[in-house]
């Protein structure tokens, strides 16, 4: 029986937006799956229906930005105590002090080598539909997928990792004209061995 993809979105508050690239993504994609978006509710919920949320999850996407804002420190804690498979996105940006620490620790529990860096909503889109479309991809077709599909869905892979799909006209509108491209001269987190980062400290708050 095929089972539904089961995908928590977490993100602090300067990604929110960012969210509803991964609905838009598998809305796109050329097959008929069964999947359920998970998130925390934007009034707010207890540990108890978060520890609900992402109990049973396939994939817990952490969006990351300059801060660690609620409730996104205790989803990342919980995803972490649940072994869910995280998949953590960081946007390069100049990050406040608190952010800097919840990511040393961060990095204690998923190793940089497993983190995903993005500049703009494009490079997110494009790390996160290659990550859909493997998860989809499972060895043992545990989403149900007809062979027509696999075919279909091996080819857009190939479209992704060209960077031919996703393109701009692809992603939710008005999403890359809010965003543009960020510069960072300070590549931070991306090797350990590099200089510490640039602290943006004109909104420092914390959740951890």
């Amino acid at each position: 029986m095929a089972e539904k993809l089961r995908i928590y979105v977490a993100a602090t508050t300067d990604l929110e937006a960012q969210r509803s690239i991964i609905a838009h993504l598998l809305a796109h994609l050329p097959v008929q799956v069964g999947a359920e978006l998970r998130r925390c509710p934007p009034e707010g919920a207890s540990y108890d229906d978060l520890f609900e949320r992402i109990s049973n999850v396939d994939r817990f996407y952490f969006l990351m930005g300059k801060d660690i804002t609620a409730p996104a420190g205790t989803e990342w804690d919980l995803a972490m105590k649940l072994q869910r498979p995280t998949l953590p996105l960081r946007r390069r940006h100049p990050i406040t002090p608190s952010a800097f620490l919840f990511i040393t620790q961060a990095i204690l529990q998923v190793p940089l080598r497993d983190w995903r860096f993005f500049e703009t909503d494009l490079e997110l889109a494009r790390i996160i539909a290659q990550d859909l479309i493997e998860l989809l991809l499972h060895p043992r077709n545990r989403y149900g997928l007809s062979a027509g599909e696999v075919l279909l869905l091996e080819q857009r892979l190939q479209s992704v990792k060209a960077g031919l799909w996703p393109r701009a006209e692809d992603l939710p509108p008005g999403l890359l004209a809010e965003s543009g491209i960020i510069l960072d001269t300070h590549p931070d987190l991306d090797d350990p061995r590099a200089n510490l980062p640039i602290f943006d400290t004109t909104h420092s708050t914390t959740d951890h």
